[in-house]
């Protein structure tokens, strides 16, 4: 009897290992290119479409969410051939691998529209068709460079035109091929040089054109080149594409600062007419008399206002009434003074009489002396002094000078000064 072995690693989910396979689907295929048979196409409520692609020997299931179909021009039909772009993935539920599409084409899209349809993604991708970088293009410019086929009518019609709508603009012409092998080399080094004349200041120029005339997808071919689109990109000159007619759209038109349908529709938009410019001028000219009449009456007005105020129509009589009004204010102010003056006198002779009343002259003037020793000491108690010391008397109209020949004091103090004794 056999017995069950217990695997030696860790078993997967049928969910875990849809996961992993699943991650390496989409890691390996992000995007893919498919071209198949539709089948059973359906269009389910929500807005997808789910459809398989098929050949010969395989098929695969697609699925075409609503935010992508909505941008078609066509919805595929069962038995159609069709181009397909999307990426892997494989749907959990059922285990099933399937093509997640965004962008569908009718089938006999060649090689070279394909390419073209990559070049354009990859340069979405990297900001090129950005319409945040695009430049305004200055109007009216004064030095204008021309990119076009020295022989073609497309850099005829642009002179001729800049000559009827705006003479004065400056045009330099770059000579350059514009279709067949090698012209988007040529493209490109012409931009190139008309950049490196501009930022080294050898021949500043405003804005510059690329013209080129009408023709099929392979005549215009040229300005779909990635190297063409990358010059128009780094150019530090605003550049116009004006390439074929307005069916025509190349990738330096999305490149470009600015899109034209035709070379002359370029001169159109970088130029105002002369006769548009002088309509303008008649109406600024209109506008600008009318507004300068409208201020001229205000101030007229103003000034008859003015003329008609007293002051103007008899100005000596305000004269006479400012004299008068300040001869008022000088005799207030004079009494004023006078007042404060009178004020201010009484006072001091109040001051005069108080500081005459306690100077000690008018105690000498009453009989009264004082005396100071030679040093200028007041003597209050003859204690202090000897026999012989020198003493001045100041009395009220001179002053003595004796010596002292004896001291005696008051028997009143002489008694209290014995109380005081502490032999007593």
């Amino acid at each position: 009897m056999s017995t069950a072995t217990k695997p030696s690693v860790q078993p997967l989910t049928v969910s875990q290992l849809t996961a992993q396979v699943r991650g390496v689907v989409e890691a390996k295929f992000p995007q893919v290119w498919v071209v198949g048979e539709v089948s059973n196409f359906t269009r389910a409520s929500s807005g997808h479409w789910y459809f398989t692609l098929k050949d010969a020997q395989s098929q695969i299931k697609c699925a075409m969410f609503r935010g992508f179909n909505l941008r078609m021009k066509f919805d595929p039909q069962d038995g159609q051939e069709i181009l397909a772009r999307g990426r892997l993935t494989v749907y959990d539920p059922r285990g099933e691998y399937q093509l997640l599409v965004e962008e569908i084409q009718p089938k006999g899209v060649g090689a070279a529209e394909l390419a073209l349809r990559r070049l354009k993604e990859k340069l979405l991708a990297q900001g090129y068709f950005d319409p945040r970088r695009k430049r305004p293009l200055p109007r009216p410019p004064r030095r204008v460079a021309l990119v076009a086929s020295a022989t073609g009518a497309a850099v005829r019609d642009m002179i001729e035109v800049f000559a009827q709508r705006w003479p004065f603009t400056e045009l330099i012409v770059k000579p350059a091929r514009v279709q067949g092998e090698g012209a988007a080399q040529d493209i490109a080094v012409s931009i190139r040089l008309l950049n490196w004349l501009h930022t080294t200041g050898r021949l500043p120029i405003d804005v510059m054109v690329l013209g080129r005339g009408g023709g099929s997808a392979e005549d215009l071919w040229a300005f779909n080149e990635e190297l063409v689109a990358e010059a128009i990109f780094t150019s530090q000159i605003p550049v116009i594409s004006a390439v074929g007619h307005e069916i025509d759209v190349t990738i330096a038109d999305l490149v470009a600062d600015h899109r034209a349908e035709t070379p002359t529709a370029a001169v159109v938009a970088l130029t105002p007419h002369r006769e548009e410019m002088l309509q303008q001028l008649g109406e600024w000219h209109q506008r600008l008399t009318a507004s300068l009449q409208r201020r001229l009456q205000r101030w007229r007005e103003r000034l008859e206002d003015f003329a008609s105020r007293p002051v103007f129509r008899r100005p000596q009589q305000r004269i006479s009434d400012l004299e008068q009004r300040l001869d008022d204010i000088a005799s207030r102010l004079h009494r004023a003074v006078q007042v404060r003056l009178n004020q201010a006198r009484q006072k001091v002779l109040e001051f005069s009489g108080l500081l005459e009343s306690l100077s000690p002259l008018q105690v000498l003037a009453r009989g009264y002396s004082l005396t100071h020793t030679g040093d200028g000491q007041l003597v209050r108690d003859p204690s202090g002094l000897q026999p012989g010391d020198v003493l001045i008397t100041t009395l009220a109209h001179g002053s003595i000078r004796s010596l002292v020949t004896e001291t005696r004091r008051n028997s009143a103090d002489v008694s209290a000064a014995d109380a005081r004794s502490p032999t007593n």
